[in-house]
């Protein structure tokens, strides 16, 4: 590895020590996007006990499949619709994220993401939630 890469490495790792939603989107490595992921599952089985037999499935499948790109979808929709999702990151004597960075997505960009998803303006959920991983990332 060339120096070059060395100091791209260390700046790339420091910004994910600081950010706890860049080291989610982008470190490849599912472990704690998967523990976010349970927290936030969690939550939803415990908070609405009538529950339809469809969520619960499609919880269980974004819980045991490896696949990011549901995992990214199930925290967007989160921190769109629960606000005990956006508590997790904020709420501690020192943040998980940067504060302003992270106030500025959930309540200024994420919102008409996710209305165009719903909307019908995304051709998938992978290009929903590339756009706003990227979104996200270049704040």
């Amino acid at each position: 590895m060339t120096t070059q890469y060395k100091q791209q490495y260390t700046v790339e790792l420091n910004r994910q020590k600081k950010d706890l939603m860049y080291h989610i989107l982008v470190n490849t490595d599912a472990t704690t996007l998967d523990d976010v992921c349970n927290e936030i599952i969690n939550t939803v089985l415990t908070n609405y006990t009538d529950q339809s037999v469809r969520l619960k499935t499609m919880l269980k499948k974004t819980k045991e499949n490896k696949d990011r790109v549901a995992k990214h979808a199930l925290l967007f929709f989160a921190l769109y619709q629960e606000p005990k999702t956006k508590s997790f990151f904020l709420n501690s004597k020192v943040p998980r994220v940067p504060p302003e960075k992270f106030t500025a997505f959930v309540e200024n960009e994420l919102p008409p993401l996710v209305e165009k998803l719903m909307n019908g303006a995304y051709t998938s959920l992978r290009a929903f939630v590339e756009d706003t991983r990227w979104t996200y990332v270049t704040l």
